[in-house]
């Protein structure tokens, strides 16, 4: 069943709920429009750039102990978490984001994705719902219909996994190149 999941996941994943223009200007303060006092997001990412994945980790964690109010340090180290394939820790930083913006669907999203991951299909759904729900309810259409996506294929995957197997497992192949490529342009 695991292996059913993770491919549906990843394909959600690389399609994402995306990001905002604003967020593709960087600075060397700034990641995805994430600006840390003392820079622990940069240095995060040059640590990601240099395969230290603890120092990483580490510095992103000081980023949200520096500004717990600021969603995007969760998602950074979430993201981090789900690329190590940590699911559990990647659940609990995105559910602790939905802590501090309770109204944001993209946390929802993100939770539904390592929760589903990660084995936990009630939670899962549940998040995905209540991440449809909120895109629903702020008019973003292209974000509503990519959680429909996720919540149709957890869903899904609960009721006839065999019948998607092959067609899961054609998307995560050309998803993962992206994200590939995706990493490749990490400053």
């Amino acid at each position: 069943m695991k292996k059913i999941l993770i491919p549906i996941f990843v394909a959600v994943l690389v399609a994402g709920c995306g990001g905002s223009d604003q967020a593709k200007n960087t600075t060397d303060k700034e990641f995805q429009g994430v600006r840390a006092e003392q820079d622990y997001v940069a240095k995060g990412m040059e640590y990601l750039a240099e395969s230290d994945i603890p120092n990483a980790i580490h510095s992103f964690d000081m980023a949200i102990k520096q500004d717990p109010t600021d969603v995007e340090n969760y998602i950074v180290l979430g993201q981090v978490y789900l690329r190590l394939q940590q699911y559990g820790r990647a659940g609990d930083t995105f559910q602790a984001a939905t802590r501090v913006e309770p109204r944001n669907g993209e946390l929802y999203y993100l939770v539904a994705m390592a929760r589903g991951l990660e084995g936990e299909k009630d939670i899962a759904i549940e998040s995905a719902q209540k991440s449809v729900e909120l895109f629903m309810a702020q008019k973003d259409e292209e974000r509503f219909k990519q959680s429909v996506a996720l919540l149709k294929g957890l869903t899904d995957s609960q009721n006839a996994p065999e019948q998607e197997a092959d067609a899961v497992s054609e998307t995560a192949s050309s998803m993962q190149k992206t994200v590939e490529e995706d990493v490749q342009n990490v400053p």
